[in-house]
């Protein structure tokens, strides 16, 4: 660090911390992007065949909502004192002139205004540290910045524009094959054309990006390739046999890096193809499953989300009926 001004020890121990930890999150951000439990695509309606409901055993469900609400305060706090840190360094970096700093922070700040769901602030903190590294002709930082900047895109709700954004990213990856970011930009592409129902180019990026995390032996990133892959078929392509395959193998590498959160929304979307598929009895399972896990994390939004899709089951079999 250049800065000519730092505060006391005592004080410097703790925000420096925080220093790192946001600049790790800016260095990671893709991989954690790709990480993203998959959605489904914003163009395409929720499965009309819904499942029954299916009952969860307890799971200690009184204490999870106090631990949920305890979590996600700290959570708020430390976003809180890491934006305050953050930007205390800025500061201090621009009277500096350390540009190269700055354009660090800045990219750490948006990362963490992006985590806080303020977009617009996101936005403009990371297109100032592209300017910066711009000028500065780095064109790594510029690369996984574009990215940065098609992720803020896409999790706003707008995948049209982070494409271009991820493909102008990629350019880089492409002149330089082998940079661990580049499996990340192709899977969030590939997730970003499946939201707006391109199906040709989401499986052939989503492709790309599998073969690629295997390449690396990244499982966590492969599971997610699976899931989006398995999306991608079951309701873009109307493959819903294929798409189970690919869920089943997500759902089987997600369990071994015991990773809950993201097994549970697989296996919500693998419930909803069950459910396509007419099969209300493994739906139902799969629903229960994916509840239970859901409870144990004190995921509220994920809980509603499996009920939602729940409820259908009972409208889809009234119109079976009908018909």
């Amino acid at each position: 660090m250049r800065s000519q001004s730092f505060p006391p020890l005592s004080v410097l121990a703790v925000v420096a911390s925080v220093l790192l930890a946001a600049t790790m999150l800016h260095a990671q951000q893709l991989r954690s992007s790709s990480n993203e439990p998959p959605k489904l695509p914003t163009n395409v309606a929720e499965p009309d065949t819904p499942l029954s409901d299916a009952r969860v055993p307890s799971l200690k469900n009184d204490a999870a909502p106090s631990r949920a609400s305890a979590n996600a305060a700290t959570t708020i706090a430390q976003r809180e004192f890491a934006v305050k840190a953050l930007t205390d360094f800025l500061e201090k970096y621009r009277q500096a002139g350390n540009r190269q700093a700055e354009a660090h922070t800045l990219s750490a700040l948006g990362s963490c205004y992006s985590e806080m769901r303020q977009q617009q602030k996101a936005m403009e903190l990371f297109q100032s540290a592209l300017t910066i590294w711009r000028e500065l002709g780095n064109k790594e930082f510029v690369a996984s910045t574009l990215a940065h900047i098609g992720d803020v895109y896409r999790q706003w709700g707008f995948p049209d524009r982070a494409i271009g954004f991820y493909r102008d990213s990629l350019k880089f990856y492409q002149e330089n094959p082998g940079n661990a970011d580049q499996s990340a930009v192709m899977n969030n592409l590939g997730l970003s054309y499946l939201m707006v129902g391109d199906k040709k180019k989401s499986v052939e990026y989503l492709n790309k990006a599998l073969s690629s995390y295997r390449a690396k032996q990244d499982r966590r990133g492969e599971a997610f390739a699976l899931a989006n892959l398995a999306s991608a078929y079951g309701f873009l392509i109307n493959d819903p046999h294929k798409a189970l395959d690919f869920f089943q193998e997500s759902i089987t590498k997600l369990e071994l890096i015991d990773d809950r959160a993201s097994e549970a929304n697989t296996l919500d979307l693998s419930g909803a193809i069950w459910v396509k598929l007419g099969k209300p009895e493994m739906a139902a399972l799969t629903f229960q499953h994916a509840l239970a896990l859901y409870s144990i994390l004190g995921d509220a939004r994920g809980q509603e989300s499996v009920r939602k899709h729940q409820a259908m089951i009972g409208k889809h079999n009234t119109i079976a009926s009908i018909r």
